[in-house]
């Protein structure tokens, strides 16, 4: 039951993370494929606890 509500928290702090530094390399003028990445995984995370919410 926990299970969607721990993948939506860990999903939604990746994004902030990976939305962060990609600002942040914006501002500086910089090239952050990590960040990228970071953006991506949560995205895929959050549609993953999504689903697994809307199947229990």
């Amino acid at each position: 039951m926990a299970g969607w509500i721990v993948g939506i928290s860990f999903s939604t702090i990746v994004l902030l993370i990976g939305i962060y530094g990609a600002l942040n390399s914006r501002r500086r003028l910089a090239r952050n494929k990590w960040a990228w990445w970071f953006i991506l995984f949560g995205c895929c995370a959050l549609v993953s606890a999504i689903i697994n919410y809307q199947f229990r």
